[in-house]
């Protein structure tokens, strides 16, 4: 079947919507770590640590977030 180009220009929006709000999110926690870090170097691995939960949470969010569209989009 041929797919209009509102059907692409719709999917290309969208998919680009879900890609940015998971970089916002790393983005927002990145620099929350760095100014963490600037505040207290001496405990930057339990800084690390707290950061790596956080991160897991968006990337398994993301990956979610774009199976759950692209189901959505096959059938």
């Amino acid at each position: 079947m041929k797919a209009d180009s509102g059907t692409a220009l719709l999917f290309i929006v969208v998919f680009y919507i879900m890609m940015s709000i998971p970089c916002i999110g790393i983005g927002w926690v990145g620099f929350k770590m760095l100014t963490q870090l600037g505040r207290y170097p001496s405990r930057t691995p339990a800084i690390q640590m707290d950061v790596l939960l956080k991160l897991i949470v968006i990337e398994v969010g993301s990956l979610a977030m774009i199976l759950t569209f692209f189901k959505i989009m096959t059938t």
